[in-house]
């Protein structure tokens, strides 16, 4: 059992990295290729992928983490997370090298492979399918073995397309385009869809209506995305709906399975280790930079939050520092928030000003919104040489400045509609003048509605007698000061809300060597 156990271990690292390694590599081609060469259409397409491909190590994490606690067999699901996943990978590349001559073979390698993830969905479907009825029928065993030779084939001609473009074909101008017989490439997808229904329809007494319709949703939802995309050149969004119905999948079939309150509660837990490490958590903060001191929590009100703060440098003097309040609480709107911090960061990190961030944002979040969820963002660029802030707020708390030997105040900032509200809102941007030993502090709604057990308020007022209070301390004082008068106030009371916050201490261009 313990060789078992470090098995999976191992399994969970490489895959782990491996999944990291591909965001990262995604991220750099988006860096590469650069925003304005970018269609905003394809701009929307891949942040659904960097979202899809997100939730996609989410769930993989999860199911081996059933798998070590119950003992499930999840193997054809890990499959299927990783094809869907490795597809999500295939189509946000495919986007950055069309039309570009300089990138023709990968154009033709990626797209190979992106073709080979449409049949290995299907398959490893059908053997989930399968492999949950646990049919003995000679017939249903027959076509199993058909299905399993055709899948082969079906790879092979893919392969075979590299030197016959039978499928497709990219020109010496790096466009891509399908050829006259694509709809073959969709013979085995048709008829490996229609035998997993036709088994999950005969084997129907060994579901829930419910895990019917989920297993079916399987197969209509990718289907009826791409009906409704198909008019739109540069948005496929299947492989990112494959995955948002294989983590229901997981959770409607593969959580009944095993009720137990023990396992949901390490589930989690682990949910709220993977929130915690998508965070910047080590401390100080960029410790080879004399600038500016830097210092952020975050102490959500259940095991996993809706709030997250991030930092991150665009170049040598431009740090991106952004605070945001996703609507809602628990795991829905720690899955919302990965989803923003997602998009809003590979977007930010472009370079482009925090008002565009916050449009582009808000638009790709909105394309495909169906919770109807939003998330209120401060975003502030600070040009390190100068010590200006360019912001933008969209629906978030004021932030509060500390000039020099002088008292917190209030910074009453205007503010645009929260991100993921309305399709198409702009947002305005603003300037902080930081001065040598200025402070900036933001902060989630967590902070002045901390609720005591009479139902009173801490209030905005006395968050800023904690911050005076603290002024002239470091920001991780700071920060700690106003926690502690947080604490005081709310005494017993159950802590209702997640308390973020975000202190940056300027100390000036003249401090570098």
């Amino acid at each position: 059992m313990e060789t078992i156990s470090k098995s999976r271990k191992r399994q969970a690292i490489f895959v782990g990295y491996m999944y990291l390694f591909l965001m990262i590599i995604a991220g750099i081609l988006v860096r590469i290729k650069g925003s304005d060469n970018i269609y905003p259409t394809y701009l929307i397409n891949i942040g659904v992928d960097l979202t899809g491909m997100l939730v996609g190590y989410v769930l993989y994490v999860c199911c081996l983490v059933d798998v070590g606690k119950t003992g499930a067999n999840h193997k054809n699901l890990l499959y299927l997370i990783n094809v869907t996943y490795f597809g999500l990978f295939t189509d946000l590349v495919a986007w950055l090298v069309d039309a570009d001559p300089s990138y023709r073979l990968v154009n033709i390698i990626d797209n190979t492979f992106y073709y080979m993830c449409m049949p290995a969905g299907c398959y490893y479907f059908y053997r989930y399918v399968s492999g949950v009825v646990k049919s003995e029928d000679k017939v249903e065993s027959v076509f199993s073995k058909i299905i399993h030779f055709g899948f082969f084939v079906a790879i092979a001609m893919r392969i075979i397309n590299i030197f016959t473009g039978v499928y497709f074909t990219v020109d010496a101008n790096g466009v891509y385009s399908r050829s006259a017989l694509y709809p073959v490439s969709m013979i085995y997808l048709f008829a490996t869809t229609v035998a997993s229904i036709i088994l999950i329809i005969n084997h129907r007494k060994q579901f829930q209506t419910y895990q019917i319709i989920v297993l079916l949703l399987y197969v209509l939802a990718p289907t009826l995305a791409a009906i409704f995309t198909i008019g739109v050149y540069g948005i496929s969004i299947s492989y990112g709906v494959v995955m948002c119905v294989l983590l229901l999948m997981y959770c409607l079939i593969n959580i009944e399975q095993s009720k137990s309150k023990a396992i949901a509660d390490r589930d989690l837990d682990m949910a709220a280790a993977i929130q915690h490490s998508m965070l910047p958590h080590i401390f100080p903060a960029f410790p080879e930079r004399d600038e500016f001191s830097l210092h952020a929590s975050m102490n959500p009100a259940k095991e996993v939050g809706g709030d997250f703060y991030d930092f991150f440098l665009i170049d040598e003097d431009h740090l991106c520092m952004v605070i945001a309040d996703v609507s809602g609480k628990g795991v829905p709107a720690s899955l919302f928030m990965m989803i923003s911090k997602t998009i809003l960061q590979s977007i930010a990190i472009l370079g482009v000003s925090p008002a565009n961030a916050l449009e582009r944002t808000n638009n790709a979040i909105c394309a495909n919104n169906q919770v109807e969820m939003f998330v209120t963002v401060w975003i502030g660029v600070l040009d390190i040489k100068t010590g200006i802030i360019t912001a933008s707020n969209a629906g978030h708390e004021y932030p509060v400045i500390k000039e020099k030997d002088s008292d917190w105040k209030l910074i009453k900032d205007k503010h645009g509609i929260a991100v993921g509200a309305i399709e198409g809102a702009k947002y305005k941007e603003y300037e902080i003048k930081m001065e040598p030993g200025s402070k900036l502090f933001v902060y989630t709604d967590g902070v002045p509605e901390a609720t005591n057990e009479e139902k009173n308020m801490f209030g905005t007022a006395n968050m800023v007698d904690a911050l005076n209070a603290n002024k002239d301390k470091a920001p991780a004082e700071i920060l700690q000061g106003v926690k502690e008068a947080v604490d005081a106030f709310v005494k017993s009371a159950p802590q209702f809300d997640d308390l973020t916050m975000l202190c940056i201490e300027y100390k000036g261009a003249s401090n570098v060597q």
